[in-house]
Order: structure tokens, then sequence, then C-alpha cells
């Protein structure tokens, strides 16, 4: 069996991956493993133009929103994880499409597992969205976990 050492916990700030985070923390526990955490967020592809006002640069606007919420967010997410004790080392905020950047990370950082939320989606709207879990679990380079939490589970 490999050692686990390096687990990789993507967020999107959701229950379920708090959930996941938790459970990586009781890993990294068992296991002396460190965590990272990363959130790869994708900038809006379509916004009509009738709905904007006349700015310039607006696409730019937008980008740098999405870039400093993401990075606050993520920021947040590490301070909360370090203030619960949890064995985090750090957070990247990464531009990109969330299945296809985590799993780059995962080849390129070597990590041992990923501890990932799913929203446990359905139907037409998993067809419509489709599922980063799922993308991360079929590319990964390495063995993914996936947990939903208790309140998306009912």
């Amino acid at each position: 069996m490999a050692r686990i050492r390096k687990i990789l916990v993507p967020v999107d700030f959701s229950e379920s991956s708090r959930a996941a985070l938790a459970y990586a923390a009781e890993l990294a526990q068992r296991f002396g493993a460190t965590i990272d955490l990363v959130h790869v967020w994708q900038a809006p592809t379509f916004i009509p133009t009738a709905t904007l006002p006349e700015v310039p640069n607006v696409d730019a606007n937008i980008v740098n929103l999405v870039r400093k919420n993401a990075e606050e967010a993520t920021a947040h997410a590490l301070a909360d994880a370090k203030a619960q004790g949890l064995p985090v080392e750090r957070a990247r905020c990464e531009p990109g499409v969330p299945a296809r950047g985590i799993v780059e990370l995962a080849k390129a950082d070597g990590y041992d597992l990923i501890v990932i939320g799913t929203h446990g989606r359905t139907g037409l709207s998993h067809a419509m969205m489709g599922s980063v879990a799922e993308k991360v679990v079929r590319l990964a380079p390495c063995p993914v976990l996936t947990v939903r939490s208790e309140a998306e589970q009912g």
C-alpha cells in the first residue's frame, strides 16, 4: 500500500468541500500527512452585453473581480483551517478549468491523494453542470476520495 504524505483538497467553499477538508484532516492525522488546499476559478465565459452598463474594459473588470473574490475566499479558507488546528501547509488560488487545474496540480506536485467534495447532483443538473469531482476521479494521477456533506446527502 502506498504511503500517504501529501493530500490535495480542492475547495469551492461549499458544505461538501468543508466536509472533504474535515475528512482529509482525519486522514492526515492518521498518516502524518500534510494538506494543501486549491481553488481553481474560472471566469464567466459569456456575459450578455445588454445586461452590462457601458463600462470600458468590462470583461477585464469582471475577471479581476472574480480573481479578487476567489483569492480572498481561499485565504479565508486557509485561515479557518489553521485556526482549527488542521495540518494545512498552504492554499493556492489558480485560474483555469477546475477539473483540469486540479489534475494538473496533482500531477505536477506529486500528491498521494485527492480528497474532493461532491454535491451529488443527478439528472438534468448533473447533465448541465457536469461534475468536477467525476472528472477528477477519471483523470487524476493518484487515488481520489469523494466526500458529500451530511446536508447534501439528504
